[in-house]
């Protein structure tokens, strides 16, 4: 597979007796994953297989159900419980000022032209998505930004630079951790 495969979910377990999949969904509404019509599992992007998806819906509020091609008994579901879902990231639309978490990592992050480091990681927490920021090696200090991504923080966004200019807010000096 030469594709660049994006991780939009993992299948939790069997529902029913006819390989009908429980689907945890990464994506955003949770929903989103039933708008693939392939997925590829696998427990890494470099090891999948492709399977059509004949059906998918909501089930609970982050969960999905999902039929598979090819997938009609319980055990053949079970034989994919954990297994990651791999879409390609051709197929992933993207509108103005929206951004894959995975085309972020390795930007480097500024305040006021300073470098302060680079994206280390992206995680969701409820309330908005946090930037994880990994100094420098040139930082006097050591360590790790946890910074809400958010429009009063997120200032500028460069994807042909690869560079993130960030405001930091009164009291934001608490969302830093240096290394011990």
């Amino acid at each position: 597979m030469t594709d660049t495969l994006i991780c939009v979910g993992t299948i939790l377990g069997v529902h029913g007796l006819k390989g009908t999949l429980t689907v945890y969904s990464d994506t955003r509404p949770a929903s989103g994953i039933a708008g693939y019509s392939c997925w590829y599992l696998g427990m890494t992007a470099e090891n999948v297989k492709a399977y059509a998806v004949d059906r998918c819906w909501q089930h609970g509020n982050k969960g999905m159900l999902a039929e598979l091609e090819g997938v009609t008994t319980r055990t053949q579901a079970e034989q994919l419980k954990r297994v990651k879902i791999w879409v390609s990231a051709d197929d992933i639309e993207v509108e103005d000022g929206e951004y894959l978490w995975e085309n972020l990592l390795g930007c480097n992050v500024y305040v006021d032209d300073q470098l302060i480091g680079s994206v280390w990681a992206l995680e969701a927490y409820g309330a908005q998505d946090i930037l994880v920021v990994k100094t420098s090696e040139s930082a006097d200090v050591q360590g790790e930004w946890m910074l809400p991504f958010t429009e009063d923080v997120v200032q500028v966004v460069d994807m042909e630079e690869r560079r993130v200019n960030i405001c930091l807010l009164d009291g934001m000096e608490a969302c830093f951790t240096p290394k011990s």
